[in-house]
């Protein structure tokens, strides 16, 4: 994540830039980027509390909070692999972190590996919690591996790959069905062959079965609430790609929230919390 570069542009479009650049820096800020990295797992998993979600690996844009960029270390002492101790802990972390408890892990914010912690996952897993027919759009494929999943406790992709025909292409691709629908998430890793330990995935309301009970109204009023928290200001584009709303639902949260002086309109279609969310 770094800082924006001054494009050469004057007049209105470079206030423009100067807001985006002055929020960016805000955003990075609230992140944490000017502390210490982190460096347990407790601390990681206090950062995943703090935002309430955050990408595993983040790019050049900033886009959402990443674990990678909260954990770098580029004065990590590098190991035989070729990559740095920061990284190694980290992508511990990832596998350590939802077996703990303390935050879910798989494929959902933008499709790519994210961590949610528990607090933000009650307000997004439907409650009651919905049967597995009553998901749109899930394989075949997807619901016989939850299946199996939900039957025998937490399970190896490596066994759900030998015992379903599954190419790695093929399991990833159930991997990224279940994920998305927030309905299993990784729970540790598994030496079950040679090479890299396998993960291992288990059904997402056994390994955190605290559910809000509140109407959905009310829990994406708050989920949205933590979002605009972590962002410091965000639009309905981006709470519908983070939390993967329709975005006109996302726009609807927004606007009730506005109306209720949760929330406020600043510029450019975004909004800000009215006071920063304990957690």
């Amino acid at each position: 994540m770094t800082r924006p570069e001054d494009d050469g542009t004057d007049g209105d479009a470079r206030g423009s830039a100067g807001a985006v650049g002055a929020l960016h820096e805000l955003r990075l800020k609230r992140w944490g980027m000017d502390r210490p990295p982190l460096a347990t797992i407790d601390e990681a998993a206090d950062f995943i509390d703090d935002v309430g979600f955050a990408l595993l690996f983040g790019d050049s844009g900033a886009t959402f909070p990443a674990l990678r960029e909260a954990a770098r270390d580029d004065a990590s002492p590098r190991l035989a692999a070729g990559w740095g101790e920061d990284l190694e802990r980290m992508w511990t972390w990832k596998d350590e972190l939802p077996a703990l408890g303390r935050a879910w892990v798989g494929r959902f914010a933008l499709g790519r590996q994210s961590l949610l912690s528990p607090r933000l996952l009650s307000l997004l897993l439907p409650s009651p919690p919905e049967t597995v027919l009553a998901i749109p759009g899930l394989s075949v494929t997807a619901r016989t591996v939850l299946a199996r999943v939900e039957a025998e406790g937490p399970t190896s992709m490596r066994v759900i790959r030998q015992d379903h025909g599954l190419n790695s292409r093929s399991a990833q691709k159930v991997l990224d069905e279940l994920g998305r629908a927030l309905l299993v998430t990784n729970h540790g890793t598994a030496q079950d062959g040679p090479g890299w330990p396998s993960c291992v995935i288990e059904v997402t309301t056994r390994a955190f079965p605290d559910l809000d009970p509140r109407p959905v109204t009310e829990r994406r009023k708050d989920a949205a609430l933590t979002l605009l928290d972590a962002m410091v200001e965000a639009d309905a584009r981006q709470l519908s790609r983070a939390f993967r709303w329709p975005h006109r639902e996302a726009k609807d949260v927004l606007e009730t929230l506005a109306r209720a002086n949760l929330a406020e309109p600043t510029t450019e279609g975004r909004y800000r919390p009215r006071a920063r969310r304990g957690r």
